[in-house]
């Protein structure tokens, strides 16, 4: 069902359940047209007269615009809330940048939510069917992403001309990891709120066990996996039943899956990657095999470890930093926001380094990706309404970063600080978005989360599924147009 999410007050309440396309023309607007950052028709933040405004003149294209998101991905609530809060202020900053936008280009933002698979199958259908089902989609971190490319279901960003890619705003170097043949199908902008697994600390222990001061370490590249697991080793305390569960305290706990391969990327080791012609190739086994096995060694020694607790998917028995029983803990960031309430002093830190002579940390992006679908009967429409959400989402980003995760849940400089290094060093790995490409693409994403279960004989793991891999996403690159 669809949900209206801004101008609320100016349609009736029936037409929030009116369901399907709507074709859209634009009316002249009833005041003189502007440029988008004009301070005469739309109010600026301090932070956004800093930035070039975008030059889209005001209109009234006077329609719905349909957004299909991924269920489970995006909290609606941090997008398109419905209404204002007190005292939420990431949830005020989005409502006003939404109306902002919504009256500026005279549309109405809905919210179409569709799981995984359903995702890309609405895709295919409005495709098929030929409608105009949808202005925007904000994708899954990486399933199904590549049969959006191959199938033509988005449209090349860079070719829009009301989308600026080098503003600010977008991320143009996370984009361009992922760009092909020289297309930008999948953006990233100040309107795509930043996920990923970092790694949380219990202050507590790490106080009675008087260690080392880890931010210290970071700064000085010290804070390595070595050191990491040196430090969690100490720690090991059952509450006195003979029995290791997650009612215990432990030096490292964590969900042995996703997490798992952020140290692969944190550790400077990319699954694919492009040689100088742009064909991508199981970079696993060419270049880093033998610094993936002994990756793989070291990560099965900590699942395996008494001072460890780590659970598979589905497990009944799981914790959380907020527990107050693991020194340190593998977390999502899009979690932190859950721990305002706690009791436990956290603190927040990357993934380690996996040597010190590992140039910069590197923390791998989780998150979906907006695009246009390529059946938008206007695109120039979406388009716009793209570039203006990710310009006016200055407010918002300063919200969820400084306000909500930066001064509300860290609890010192320090941590804030941590964030920052942790935003400034996200990247994206060809093989982790593509990896629905082919089964055995998927096995070498998952290769540490196999490693640590009990997989033996790495490098027969990692050769047995490479060639297929490897001719998968060659193939995939070779459908795209």
């Amino acid at each position: 069902m669809k949900t209206q999410v801004s101008r609320i007050f100016l349609v009736l309440l029936s037409a929030i359940l009116l369901l399907g396309a709507v074709s859209c023309g634009v009316e002249p607007p009833s005041e003189e047209t502007t440029a988008a950052g004009d301070s005469s028709t739309v109010e600026q933040t301090e932070a956004e007269t800093e930035i070039l405004a975008p030059d889209i003149e005001k209109k009234n294209y006077d329609c719905d615009f349909n957004i299909l998101y991924c269920d489970g991905i995006y909290d609606p609530n941090n997008y398109f809330p419905e209404e204002s809060l007190e005292g939420a202020v990431l949830q005020d900053a989005a409502v006003e940048r939404n109306a902002t936008v919504s009256e500026y280009l005279g549309v109405d933002f809905y919210l179409i939510n569709a799981p995984d698979i359903n995702l890309v199958n609405n895709l295919r259908a409005s495709m098929q069917s030929g409608d105009d089902s949808y202005q925007m989609v904000m994708t899954h971190p990486y399933i199904y992403v590549d049969a959006m490319l191959t199938e033509g279901m988005l449209l090349d960003l860079s070719e829009q001309p009301a989308i600026n890619t080098d503003a600010p705003y977008w991320n143009g170097q996370l984009m361009e990891q992922l760009s092909i043949k020289d297309k930008m199908f999948l953006g990233y902008n100040d309107f795509s709120l930043a996920n990923t697994w970092l790694i949380t600390f219990n202050k507590d222990i790490h106080k009675t066990y008087q260690m080392e001061n880890v931010y210290e370490l970071v700064d000085n590249k010290g804070w390595t996996l070595d050191k990491m697991i040196s430090m969690a080793s100490v720690v090991s305390k059952d509450d006195g039943d003979g029995k290791w569960t997650n009612l215990d305290t432990y030096g490292f706990a964590g969900y042995c899956q996703l997490p798992m391969i952020s140290f692969m990327i944190g550790s400077d080791i990319d699954i694919v990657r492009e040689d100088e012609n742009g064909v991508p190739y199981i970079a696993l086994a060419a270049e880093q095999n033998e610094k993936t096995i002994a990756l793989a060694e070291k990560l099965r020694a900590l699942y395996l470890a008494e001072y460890t607790y780590m659970w598979p998917v589905g497990a009944a028995q799981t914790m959380s930093i907020t527990d107050g029983r693991a020194l340190f803990m593998m977390s999502p960031s899009s979690s932190l926001k859950n721990y305002l309430e706690s009791e436990v002093s956290f603190g927040i830190l990357p993934y380690p380094l996996y040597d010190e002579n590992q140039e910069n940390y590197r923390m791998v992006s989780w998150n979906g990706f907006v695009g246009i679908p390529s059946t938008v009967e206007n695109a120039e429409m979406s388009a716009e309404v793209l570039e203006l959400l990710a310009y006016h989402s200055g407010p918002v980003k300063e919200a969820f970063f400084e306000i909500l995760l930066g001064t509300q849940i860290a609890e010192a400089p320090e941590d804030a600080r941590m964030l920052d290094l942790i935003w400034q060093t996200q990247t994206n790995d060809v093989g982790q978005v593509f990896a629905s490409c082919s089964p055995e693409l998927g096995k070498l994403l998952y290769c540490m989360e196999t490693f640590a279960l009990g997989q033996g004989k790495y490098s027969s793991f990692i050769k047995s599924n490479t060639r297929s891999a490897e001719r998968a996403i060659q193939m995939m690159y070779e459908k795209i147009q």
